[in-house]
């Protein structure tokens, strides 16, 4: 659990009850669901733990509506995530650690329990805990207030062990020992060559020998010609009883940062493109219909070229697997609802010398130019080269050097820290850098020194905690048996 913590600490440092909280504030709607359909209500026996299968669909919604914060998941994209065997994962991981808490003698009080509830935002009104709000909110998603007290209690316990247990923190020596190469700072020349140095003639001899060598390097893009109609979801005009009644079907979903949920009002505007789009969406389904059933030109026709998303990515999918004669059913764009009909699809096919003779030169240009350009570097290196001194190239200070970008001097820097060799050269796209080190030496610098200790610790702390956690639990799986009592796959 706590690698998996690791991972989505986002949300999951927030603990499992307040998860829960936030899933009854915002509501049920779109949040997932998933149909475990599990005998006996348990899912798996971990020790002396039973993990329930009102647990698994609690944890899997939870999981579901981190997933989805854009609203645009859906069941089958959540399955093929494996939403569902994460939930399960997670829900296992914390029974291990309940059975290694009780194993220890820790234990959580009905005060600690309901010290934790009161304390809720959620559960407050007027700045105090009302016990109605509390029962009418969980009334209304379906949760028992003896379920919901018992994943408080499971939570706080898991909370217990895991303060006793120390993941991810390093030593003193292993700080200092880490950071050691972060504070060698070396002294290099350095020679910036252009392409701009290097002039290549190509006779047309050599274009034409090169375009008969790649051909099929040189083709002609698919075509698509389609007969399509868009709706254009601006031109929807719902009215407001439409929008007021998608509110109240829909309010969970309207909720501020504190999980209350917004009045409408408030959320007007957003009601209204999603009704918008609601209608959209209808219209074009009746659209496709018509569409499809016509048997000459219905709506308008274009011809759309290989590789353009004009449309979106998803059309320019559905158009790459789709056949003529095909009619495809209402796709969301940033322009709206289209649907469209495959009319004809020509393939690719290889351009005429005439026609290639352009693209086949620059592309033998550029082949040219790179050999050139590291021939060139290449006998600097082995010859000597003149170039301009910069002092202390280090790991811990970013540094801008004339001639590059700054992606350009980070990828240098990297080399001239990891090189074996004295001199070496690094290739980008236009251009060569040829370094040698001049000489090496320790900073000792107090800042700089504080810094690398400070990077160090972070990145050491994690991966020990990776480390230390998978390895612990490993034990726990070990210690205490797990019973399955139904694979998900």
């Amino acid at each position: 659990m706590i690698e998996w913590m690791q991972r989505h600490k986002k949300w999951l440092v927030i603990t499992i009850w307040i998860s829960t909280i936030s899933f009854i504030a915002a509501g049920m709607v779109g949040w997932g669901s998933y149909n475990f359909s599990l005998s006996e209500g348990k899912v798996a026996k971990v020790g002396e733990i039973e993990v329930t299968q009102r647990q698994l669909q609690n944890r899997y919604r939870q999981i579901y509506a981190q997933y989805n914060t854009n609203g645009n998941l859906d069941e089958q994209q959540a399955k093929d995530l494996g939403l569902d065997r994460l939930a399960l994962n997670s829900l296992i991981e914390q029974a291990l650690l309940q059975n290694f808490a009780l194993d220890l003698g820790l234990r959580v009080t009905h005060e600690e329990i309901a010290k934790e509830i009161t304390m809720l935002d959620y559960f407050q009104k007027d700045g105090k805990f009302d016990k109605t709000l509390y029962k009418d909110l969980l009334k209304q998603n379906n949760i028992k207030p003896s379920d919901f007290e018992n994943d408080v209690r499971d939570d706080l316990l898991v909370k217990k062990v895991a303060s006793l247990i120390s993941f991810g923190k390093t030593t003193p020596l292993e700080q200092k020992t880490f950071s050691f190469p972060l504070l060698i700072a070396d002294d290099v020349k350095i020679n910036i060559l252009s392409k701009d140095q290097i002039k290549i003639k190509l006779s047309s001899n050599e274009i034409k020998e090169f375009w008969e060598k790649n051909k099929t390097k040189f083709k002609t893009p698919i075509e698509y010609r389609i007969d399509y109609v868009l709706i254009d979801e601006l031109s929807q005009n719902p009215k407001e009883e439409e929008l007021k009644t998608l509110y109240e079907n829909t309010k969970g979903k309207y909720v501020d940062e504190e999980g209350n949920i917004q009045e409408y009002a408030k959320v007007k505007n957003r009601v209204l493109e999603e009704q918008r789009a609601i209608m959209a969406e209808d219209q074009a389904l009746r659209e496709y219909i018509a569409l499809k059933k016509a048997k000459e030109i219905y709506g308008s026709e274009k011809i759309l070229i290989e590789g353009d998303k004009s449309f979106g990515v998803e059309v320019l999918e559905a158009l790459e697997s789709g056949k003529v004669g095909d009619t495809t059913k209402p796709i969301k764009t940033n322009l709206g609802f289209i649907t469209f009909k495959m009319i004809e699809k020509k393939p690719q096919a290889i351009k005429a010398y005439e026609d290639a003779k352009v693209e086949a030169k620059q592309l033998l240009q550029e082949e040219k130019e790179k050999e050139a350009l590291e021939k060139l570097a290449q006998s600097g290196i082995k010859g000597g080269f003149e170039g301009k001194i910069i002092n202390s190239i280090n790991a811990l200070e970013e540094r801008k050097i004339q001639g590059l970008n700054q992606e350009e001097a980070r990828i240098l820097i990297a080399k001239i820290l990891t090189s074996s060799s004295a001199r070496e050269y690094v290739l980008f796209g236009d251009k060569a850098v040829l370094f040698e080190i001049l000489k090496q030496r320790t900073i000792i610098d107090q800042k700089l020194t504080q810094k690398a200790n400070q990077e160090v610790k972070q990145v050491l702390d994690y991966y020990k905690g990776q480390i230390v956690s998978k390895e612990f639990y490993k034990y726990l799986k070990n210690k205490y048996k797990i019973i399955y009592f139904k694979n998900l796959g």
